[in-house]
């Protein structure tokens, strides 16, 4: 009688670990669920396919303007000015940066497109990045001025948006 009270607790236990697993899985397969925004603007990638930090940066406000490859290409190429930012969430001068860059948009209501070099190795030589943080204008396609790492604070980064857009 007690050796099956105890095969029957091992087995109960395996159920709920099983089902744990399972639910667990079909969670990180939808990625509305990776982040309690729903964000998830990597649609060009699976869930699975993102790393840990990128994926706990989903929720951060200063990481909301994420585009893949694709997009940034596009948004350089329409002929519009554009700061583009690039940047990787494993990256502690990142992680210094942004909100200064955050705060220096959220004062002039400017905008920054990111791209998540960590998801995106290839950016690294497409974009010719260097470091990481880099802050890059583009017009016409072009690049027309590049700021590599952290200036130390907000008005660091409108010092630089305004000298590169000409303002």
């Amino acid at each position: 009688m007690g050796n099956k009270i105890f095969y029957g607790i091992i087995g109960l236990i395996v159920v709920v670990f099983v089902g744990v697993f399972l639910f667990m899985n079909n969670q990180t397969s939808d990625p509305e669920s990776l982040s309690d925004s729903g964000y998830y603007p990597y649609t060009d990638k699976e869930p699975d396919e993102l790393t840990g930090p990128t994926i706990d940066l989903l929720d951060d406000e200063n990481y909301q303007a994420n585009k893949t490859p694709a997009e940034v290409e596009e948004i350089v190429n329409s002929g519009e000015g554009e700061f583009v930012y690039f940047w990787s969430p494993t990256c502690s001068h990142c992680q210094e940066a942004t909100p200064l860059l955050t705060e220096a948009l959220d004062s002039n209501d400017g905008e920054v497109t990111q791209l998540n070099v960590l998801e995106y190795e290839d950016a690294w030589e497409t974009w010719n990045i260097n470091a990481t943080p880099t802050l890059i204008y583009f017009e016409n396609g072009e690049e027309v001025e590049r700021l590599e790492g952290n200036p130390g604070s907000p008005e660091g980064f409108e010092e630089f948006m305004t000298a590169a857009a000409g303002e």
